[in-house]
């Protein structure tokens, strides 16, 4: 297995703080992520465009209760 490139640690790190904000706001846990291809108009040409697109998948995180 190669070393990662410092770009895609960078990358990984960026990643990981968003998702744990997201978490923090949410109260969820993320569950999946995913890239995926969108089909998109171009608001220039008005033709159809292929880009990219994060799919995020939050389960909601059981309440703790604790034993009084």
């Amino acid at each position: 297995m190669s070393p990662k490139q410092p770009a895609i640690v960078e990358a990984q790190k960026a990643i990981g703080t968003v998702l744990e904000q997201l978490e923090a706001k949410t109260g969820g846990e993320v569950r999946e992520i995913g890239l995926e291809d969108m089909v998109d108009i171009d608001p220039r040409t008005g033709a159809p465009v292929v880009q990219k697109a994060v799919e995020i998948t939050l389960q909601p995180r059981p309440a703790k209760k604790w034993a009084t």
